[in-house]
C-alpha cells in the first residue's frame, strides 16, 4: 500500500469513528506512521483529506442492479432486491457506518454528502414501488395495494434488520432468519 492510500484509509476510518472535528491531522499522520507533511504533501489540509475520504468511500454506491433483475417475476425482482440491498451494505459496513456516523453526529459533513444518500435511497425506494406497481397491474400482487407504502415498509424493514446487525442485537445467524422472514412477510403478502 503507498503512503497516499495508507493516510486515506486511516483518516477514511478515524472520520467514521470519532467524526470530522475529534479528528486531527496529527492523529492520522500517528496513526498512519507518516509525518503531518507528507499529509499535506497529498491532500493540502484537513477539508481536502475529508473530502477525498469521503469521495472513495462513495465508489462502491455506483452500482446496477437492474441487469440483474431481467427475466424474474415481480415477486423474485423485489426478493432479488433485499437481498442485493442487505449483502450491499453487508460488503460495505465500513462506507455505511461512515456515512451514518456523519449524519448522526450532524456535525461538518457536506450537504451534498446527504443529499447524495437521499437520492440513492430514493431511487432504490421508487425501484421496488416501480416493480410493486407491475405486478399490481399485471394482476400477480393485490390490487388494492399501495406501491409507494409498501416499498417503503420495505426498505424500513430491512434498514431495521441492517440497525440490528449495526449495534451488535444481531449476529449474521440470526440475520439471514430475518432476512427471510421479512421477504415472507412483506413480499409474499403483496401475492393475490
Amino acid at each position: 500500500m503507498d503512503t497516499r492510500e495508507k493516510i486515506l484509509g486511516t483518516a477514511t476510518r478515524l472520520f467514521s469513528t470519532q467524526g470530522y472535528a475529534n479528528t486531527s491531522l496529527s492523529q492520522v499522520a500517528k496513526e498512519a506512521q507518516v509525518s503531518k507533511a507528507l499529509i499535506f504533501w497529498h491532500f493540502e489540509n484537513k477539508e481536502k483529506l475529508f473530502r477525498t475520504a469521503l469521495q472513495r468511500t462513495l465508489e462502491p454506491y455506483f452500482i446496477n442492479v437492474v441487469d440483474d433483475l431481467e427475466g424474474l417475476s415481480e415477486v423474485d425482482q423485489i426478493k432479488r432486491l433485499i437481498d442485493e440491498y442487505y449483502d450491499f451494505v453487508s460488503k460495505n459496513i465500513y462506507s455505511v457506518k461512515f456515512f451514518l456516523s456523519l449524519i448522526l453526529r450532524e456535525e461538518k459533513h457536506p450537504d451534498d454528502l446527504v443529499g447524495h444518500m437521499n437520492e440513492l435511497q430514493q431511487v432504490y425506494r421508487n425501484l421496488l414501488a416501480d416493480i410493486i406497481d407491475s405486478g399490481r397491474q399485471k394482476g400477480i400482487l393485490r390490487a388494492k395495494i399501495d406501491p409507494r407504502m409498501d416499498a417503503a415498509l420495505i426498505m424500513t424493514a430491512l434498514h431495521g434488520i441492517l440497525v440490528q446487525g449495526f449495534m451488535g442485537h444481531a449476529a449474521p445467524e440470526t440475520s439471514e432468519p430475518l432476512l427471510q422472514h421479512l421477504k415472507t412477510s412483506l413480499v409474499d403478502a403483496l401475492v393475490r
